[in-house]
Parts: C-alpha cells; structure tokens; sequence
C-alpha cells in the first residue's frame, strides 16, 4: 500500500509538471483539418514518445548525475529555480505553440511542451530516490492520462470549455510552483544556507 501511495504521490507531480490540459490548445491547433482517427493516431504516437523519453531519464537519471559529477542538491536548486519559472511562463500564458502540420504536431507537444526541461530534471532528482519499478509503475500512469487527455481533448473542450482548460493549466502552474519551492527549500537545508 505504501509503494501505491508513492504511485499515486509521483504521478500527480508529475502529470503537474507535465501539464496535458495546457498542451490541448497546441495539440488542436497542430492537428486543425484532421480527421478523428488521425488525431487519435497522432496522440498515440505523441504518447509513446512522451512515455519512452520519460522511461529514459527515469533509468539513467543517477548515471546522468554522476557522469557529470552534479550532486542531488545542485541538481535540487538548480531544477527548483527552473520549475518556479516554468510556473510563472504557466500563469503568464506565454507558452508558444507550434504551427507545423500533420506529424509535426508530435514533436512539439511531445518534447518541449510535456517532455521538457522540469519533466526530464524531476525525473532525474526522482530516480535518486524511488526504486525503479516504482518510478516507471508512475511514468507509465502520467502517460496514459496524457493520452486521454490528447485523444479525447475535443470532448474535453467542449466540456469544459477553452476557459476551462486554462484554469486547469494555471492550477497546474500552482501546484508546479510549490513543488518548485520545496525543491529549492530542500537543497538550500542541505547546505545548511536555510534553517528549518
């Protein structure tokens, strides 16, 4: 029960930093003129690419770190100021979308804009902390509820509504922006520069 817990606690960090309702917009945008069963096909694709890149620097995120001889709480700082600004680009709305066609569109929603520098730095600070299995049984949760959230995003639009998605985008930024501040509050203890 307490390998689930931690599941269920790394998969909701990381669908936050993944952020699938912001990327609808861009995936719309890409897909636009597309028939269902090609945009379904391209979130498909878009989602295998999202989980291998995930699987990837889930398993070498510690020999990533050591290779380059970058200690956790550097890594912790350094990834902690990264996320915070990912959280203010998040509530700005300065995300940019891409404008390429057809298979284009896998590309940019896959890597920068749910793949991108916070997914792949907390995935790396996470390896260093959780058995494997239980950081790929999480990788693999987040994946598939990217997939539904680009396979069924014109359900989703209409349900909720363009506004919809937004705010759920800016809660997003929220929960981003804590887990960002505890990163940074962490390795600042580690160095002792912060008391608790």
């Amino acid at each position: 029960m307490n390998e689930l817990a931690q599941v269920l606690l790394i998969a909701i960090q990381l669908f936050a930093i993944l952020d699938p309702p912001g990327s609808i917009p861009a995936f719309l945008a890409l897909t636009e003129g597309q028939d269902e069963s090609r945009r379904a096909r391209l979130a498909k694709t878009t989602t295998w690419l999202v989980l291998g890149l995930m699987v990837l620097f889930a398993l070498i995120g510690n020999y990533v770190l050591t290779a380059l001889g970058v200690s956790i709480e550097s890594l912790k700082l350094g990834g902690g100021l990264l996320l915070l600004a990912l959280s203010l680009d998040l509530v700005l709305g300065s995300r940019k979308e891409g404008n390429d066609e057809d298979e284009g569109a896998i590309v940019p929603v896959a890597t920068p804009l749910l793949v991108g520098p916070g997914t792949i730095t907390t995935l790396i600070i996470l390896s260093a902390y959780h058995p494997v299995y239980v950081l790929l049984a999480a990788v693999a949760l987040v994946s598939a509820m990217a997939y539904a959230c680009l396979r069924f995003s014109n359900a989703l639009i209409r349900l909720v509504g363009r506004t919809g998605v937004k705010a759920m985008s800016r809660l997003m930024a929220v929960l981003i922006a804590a887990m960002a501040v505890e990163m940074i509050h962490s390795a600042l203890l580690a160095w002792g520069i912060a008391k608790s």
